[in-house]
């Protein structure tokens, strides 16, 4: 009896850890920068919303993009496996709070996206075509309030590009002055 008590105990104890980290991990989301979504190129909705956040930052590049990096964030160039890969960078509040972009083959892409909405299934809803800087998104975003985030893919003059973030609803002030900032050569 006191052994089943023990393993009881330990199992809650263990749930209770297990969640908070799960939790924290994509949880949280207000971020301050430095360069507005304005200068960036963003519509009207989307910069008084990042105005009225007061989203600035620096623009910064890395092989096919430029993005607009808020202030205390970092850009982190690559990615794991290979940080010279110029299709790759991240625009990084915390290792849970991010955007990741990526420019891919149409196939590859694809396949990510679908990959990636069989998996993020919690509370997930579409995200109608939205234009929003030089892209029109099509994607979902899913979570609560703690473990929010998005998968988004577009396509224009035949680059195409996926931006997966931890951290942040679509229509966040960091999201829409990132993505109005994104260009890619």
């Amino acid at each position: 009896m006191n052994i089943s008590f023990t393993a009881k105990a330990i199992s809650l104890f263990l749930a209770a850890t297990v969640s908070a980290v799960f939790l924290t991990a994509c949880g949280g989301g207000s971020g301050s920068s430095s360069k507005t979504a304005k200068e960036s190129g963003s519509s009207a909705a989307d910069t008084t919303a990042a105005e009225e956040k007061n989203i600035t930052g620096e623009t910064k590049s890395w092989g096919v993009f430029t993005v607009l990096v808020p202030e205390g964030w970092t850009l982190r160039e690559g990615d794991a496996l290979d940080e010279q890969d110029p299709h790759y960078c991240s625009v990084k509040k915390s290792d849970f709070t991010f955007f990741d972009l990526k420019s891919e083959k149409d196939d590859v892409m694809k396949q990510h996206y679908e990959y990636n909405k069989n998996t993020y299934t919690d509370q997930q809803k579409d995200i109608p075509a939205t234009k929003v800087g030089n892209f029109e998104w099509n994607g979902f975003e899913y979570g609560g309030d703690f473990n929010k985030g998005f998968e988004l893919y577009a396509t224009a003059d035949g680059k195409n590009i996926r931006v997966s973030c931890c951290g942040f609803r679509f229509d966040s002030a960091e999201a829409q002055a990132i993505l109005s900032s994104i260009t890619v050569k």
